[in-house]
């Protein structure tokens, strides 16, 4: 469920999630962005598995659908709190038809969902028998209302939560990893107002640092070179790969007897 007032601060959320900007900076980040490293991670996660053949895909909870053009010949559906294919309603339940699609992708959902279980539930009931959930979602990451924020996930518990709910994982990504993720927790931090209220002294001190430590350009640039195996991380044996700020399983829908 929703709550009433979170459902009426739905509009402003769907609109700033296709604004342009927005949309750009999952589509073509670009290093000097705020949240570089995580966005042009998770593009890379999930470009692995674009695909130009034809389908019936649903974007379930798209926002603006940042990652259609992935799938240049999918018949491209979407369900969200409006302007979408299909309406999602305050219960989480869409009116798209039974057995519909080959593929659900689900992107930075779920974490906003207050009852995972009927979200997975409601993409287990669209999907063909057999069908294919590409889902991602938050691990290590602020909290940040769209306009609920309610959850975070190992790579573990989401597999775990997925097979609970009538799908087989094939895979769990870890996106964002180690010093990749250090890095982007430290600027995020570096973002607040840490120094409000401190002495005078200690501020001028420390906002030259702070102001270092938060030039993206130069450092995201510096870990892409140095780091590349950290975008996309499979064997959980690399070291530092239980820290991730993304996490990306494939799955698919359960075949019962």
């Amino acid at each position: 469920m929703i709550e009433s007032k979170a459902r009426e601060e739905l509009p402003k959320h769907v609109q700033h999630l296709r604004n342009d900007k927005f949309l750009r900076e999952r589509i073509a980040p670009e290093q000097s962005d705020f949240y570089y490293l995580h966005l042009a991670d998770l593009l890379a996660a999930i470009r692995a598995h674009a695909s130009d053949r034809e389908m019936v895909m649903l974007d379930f909870g798209a926002g603006g659908s940042p990652y259609r053009s992935l799938f240049p010949k999918a018949d491209y559906r979407t369900a969200d709190f409006g302007g979408a294919t299909y309406e999602i309603t305050a219960e989480g339940r869409t009116n798209a038809p039974d057995r519909t699609f080959d593929l659900v992708l689900s992107t930075q959902v779920l974490e906003h969902c207050r009852s995972p279980e009927r979200y997975l539930e409601e993409a287990r009931r669209v999907l063909k028998p057999g069908g294919r959930l590409l889902l991602s979602t938050h691990g290590l990451f602020e909290e940040h209302a769209c306009p609920d924020d309610f959850y975070r996930w190992t790579a573990d518990g989401l597999r775990g939560v997925l097979e609970q709910n009538g799908f087989v994982v094939h895979a769990v990504d870890r996106v964002t990893v180690g010093p990749r993720a250090a890095f982007h927790l430290l600027q995020s931090a570096l973002s607040m107002p840490l120094l409000d209220g401190k002495p005078f002294l200690l501020r001028l001190l420390v906002r030259p640092l702070f102001r270092l430590l938060l030039a993206r350009r130069f450092w995201n640039g510096l870990l892409d070179r140095l780091f590349p195996e950290y975008c996309v991380v499979k064997d959980a044996r690399l070291p530092f790969s239980n820290t991730f700020v993304n996490v990306l399983a494939d799955a698919t829908v359960k075949q019962t007897d």
